[in-house]
């Protein structure tokens, strides 16, 4: 008998293929940087708060000095400020008018302008509500309503410091720029914390996804 043939493998032909990960692992990739994500804002929530304010109010900032913000935002709200506070005023004032952003009667006058307003406060308000570790409900619930307490709260500056111009217009100026300018940002940080003190208890939960 003759010795058996040995039978030649025939290798494939073209460039090795080297393996790749697959899409499990790198979503286990992406899961393990988000846990280590919010491991360290676990382990520094002080610092994570400090991060995501300033850059929350660097954001807001860049934004009211841009030029569409100059004629889309602060002429149209100061506007408003104007016609709403003018119309309260007139309630218990004869004879106030409004023309643009000016308020006036036959005993006095005000020009409200940039720095008249809550803008500042307001964006202070909110890049610290975003940067709270708190449920996104509770976050939503805070910028409408804190906003809206800030812009009446402006309101009342206005139609004080008008009936301030008529019956004591030496302290116009000393209400205008040292008292009022101070209170309301005393008052932006009081309400965020009142309102984190409510949201850390628990009152609004996010819904469970999980079932």
């Amino acid at each position: 008998m003759g010795k058996p043939r040995k039978q030649r493998v025939k290798k494939p032909k073209g460039r090795p293929h080297h393996a790749t990960p697959g899409r499990d692992a790198k979503g286990e990739l992406a899961e393990h940087d988000k846990a280590q994500v919010a491991g360290f804002a676990a382990r520094h929530p002080i610092l994570r708060f400090v991060l995501v304010f300033a850059v929350c109010m660097g954001l807001f900032y860049a934004l009211t000095i841009t030029s569409f913000f100059e004629t889309r935002g602060w002429g149209p709200y100061l506007d408003l400020n104007a016609e709403v506070s003018g119309a309260i005023l007139g309630l218990f004032i004869d004879d106030v008018t409004v023309s643009g952003r000016s308020i006036s009667s036959p005993q006095a006058s005000i020009l409200i302008e940039r720095g008249c307003d809550a803008i500042h406060p307001t964006g202070l308000f909110l890049s610290a509500v975003i940067a709270a570790p708190t449920s996104v409900l509770s976050k939503v619930f805070g910028m409408f309503t804190g906003t809206f307490l800030l812009m009446s709260l402006n309101l009342v500056r206005i139609i004080t410091l008008f009936v301030i111009r008529i019956h004591w217009p030496v302290m116009f100026e000393i209400m205008h720029v040292e008292v009022w300018q101070a209170l309301f940002i005393f008052l932006a940080l009081l309400l965020w914390v009142l309102w984190a003190n409510w949201a850390v208890r628990g009152k609004v939960h996010e819904p469970d996804v999980s079932t």
